[in-house]
């Protein structure tokens, strides 16, 4: 049975935004009015994960970290406030698109900005925040906040960002992330998470979860 690493949520999450990140680049770099509708979806999709994974930072991750750490936070809420702004500028500018569009330098440009924006805020949280919860919390304590980041609209948690993650994530990533649901999501919500999860997993995961009691 797997270890519950709770802030591995954090890490993972971040790793499932770059792929979502990666896929929009490439839009971006080949964007055409062919693609305009592909690229509006897709970005759609990774501003939705990126706006609750901040709101989890700010709102439940973040104070308790600053009762341990004051004023560690302080630079990445200003980052977050930043996005924000960013992203009323790009949904602006993708809803002035269609698959009329000639002139696509704009939004190119400015998603081409953004991208590497965000890129730099998660390698920063990754250097400054990550390196010091081990040392903040304990594990108890860890797990409690975990289980709050979970439970935070939890609807649009397990309706969309938990299957948006898991399907970015690595094999082994997956595995981790599983291990994390299994010892620290809200009480009686495992089942529930680890059902939406099931129908994602290869022959070869379903087996090897089931045999470690891993989905259970």
């Amino acid at each position: 049975m797997s270890t519950c690493q709770p802030f591995s949520i954090m890490r993972l999450t971040h790793e499932a935004i770059r792929s979502g990140l990666n896929q929009l680049e490439d839009l971006n770099e080949r964007l055409s009015s062919m693609t305009i509708a592909e690229y509006q979806s897709v970005f759609g999709d990774v501003k939705r994960a990126i706006v609750l994974h901040a709101d989890q930072e700010d709102n439940v991750f973040y104070p308790p970290l600053e009762e341990k750490r004051p004023e560690i936070t302080h630079n990445f809420t200003e980052e977050h406030e930043a996005e924000h702004k960013a992203f009323d500028h790009l949904t602006a500018l993708m809803d002035q698109l269609s698959d009329e569009s000639t002139d696509l330098t704009q939004v190119r440009t400015a998603m081409s900005d953004w991208i590497a924006q965000h890129r730099a805020h998660l390698v920063h949280e990754e250097d400054i925040l990550m390196k010091v919860l081990p040392k903040a919390f304990t594990y108890v304590e860890s797990v409690a906040v975990v289980r709050s980041i979970l439970a935070y609209d939890l609807d649009e948690y397990e309706q969309f960002q938990l299957a948006w993650v898991f399907a970015r994530l690595k094999e082994p990533q997956r595995k981790v992330y599983l291990g994390m649901l299994k010892g620290c999501s809200p009480e009686g919500k495992f089942a529930d998470f680890a059902a939406r999860v099931r129908p994602m997993l290869s022959a070869g995961e379903l087996e090897a979860y089931e045999q470690e009691a891993l989905l259970a």
